[in-house]
């Protein structure tokens, strides 16, 4: 495997065309509604893509440039300022510190509280420029933002929603609180997602030597398994939610969100460790991930996090070859 990685195929150059390409292929996923997720997989991948930093540096401030131009054209500022947000910011602080031989817990942490920090100072801004208190206008401005997508996809989408689908949305647009509670544990979860995914993808593709030049190694995935201080955060939460206090039960019920996100990331890691032992690859191995994923949810994050205890890949043996094109 290590000659595989040091062959040609590995070390040829990339073509100006495909460089390009992933420039504008950032601004395609993150205007996309479905693939908004890897939005920043593009930037990363220019970023990681060469012998020498300098070109990759160039290149992958090429494609933010590119990026925040099409969505600014687009979609006007708010596009532009979106894409270098969620695109931009969590690509460019994962290749520096993956470059460096980070961690990926490290940058991914760093990368998702960037993007938080960002986003908030972004909004302290606005409030600011409103001369308004930042909450009651964050919570003001969300409201009617809420009732009005509530109210359009409930006119536009009449028809093809299901009964209960319906109700809910009739239910959010006549009182957003519904959901504006809700919001900043989803906030955390999704800028958890953001910076996540693109860095698995990378590991799993490994394009050119990106795990030996990263000092990753190559059964990553597999093995990686979440703090063991984090499930008594867990914990915490859970209680809170269960009997009611004020104030420290809302923080629990949003706190726990990204918590079993990231116990989801656990299971998924164990599922990937059983299918490596049972040489299960290819579309197989694809359709039961996208099984897990789809239908299996809460299965996965209990044995996620379960696994603290039970350690559920401890009495396998671990005689697995790793394959780059693992899937």
């Amino acid at each position: 495997m290590q000659d595989a990685l040091e062959s040609p195929s590995f070390s040829r150059k990339n073509s100006w065309a495909f460089q390009l390409a992933l420039c504008l292929l950032g601004p395609f996923f993150f205007l996309s509604v479905f693939f908004s997720i890897f939005a920043p997989l593009p930037a990363l991948y220019l970023r990681q893509g060469f012998e020498t930093e300098k070109l990759s540096r160039i290149w992958s401030l090429i494609a933010v440039f590119v990026g925040c131009a099409l969505c600014g054209l687009i979609k006007g500022g708010v596009g532009a300022l979106g894409f270098f947000l969620f695109a931009s910011l969590p690509a460019l602080m994962l290749g520096e510190l993956l470059g460096k031989k980070k961690s990926p817990e490290l940058a991914i942490s760093a990368a998702a509280l960037l993007v938080l920090f960002a986003t908030c100072a972004l909004g302290f801004g606005i409030a600011k420029s409103h001369e308004a208190p930042l909450i009651p206008f964050v919570r003001t401005e969300l409201k009617s933002a809420i009732h009005e997508m509530s109210t359009r996809l409930i006119e536009t989408q009449k028809g093809d929603l299901a009964t209960e689908s319906l109700e809910e949305l009739k239910k959010i647009a006549e009182n957003p609180n519904l959901l504006i509670d809700e919001l900043p544990g989803i906030l955390l979860s999704a800028i958890l997602l953001l910076c996540t995914i693109p860095c698995v993808a990378m590991i799993r593709w490994n394009p050119k030597g990106f795990l030996r030049r990263s000092g990753i190694p190559r059964d990553f995935l597999r093995k990686w398994r979440s703090p063991e201080w984090l499930v008594w955060i867990a914990l915490f939460c859970l209680a809170f939610l269960i009997f009611e206090v004020p104030y420290l039960s809302p923080i629990a019920n949003n706190l726990l969100k990204p918590i079993l996100l990231i116990y989801f990331f656990q299971g998924m890691s164990i599922l990937a460790f059983f299918l490596d032992s049972l040489r299960i690859r290819g579309p197989i191995r694809l359709i039961l991930y996208g099984f897990g994923i789809v239908f299996l949810t809460p299965m996965v994050i209990s044995f996620g996090f379960f696994d603290l205890w039970f350690d559920f890949r401890r009495r396998r043996q671990d005689g697995i070859d790793e394959k780059d094109e693992e899937v």
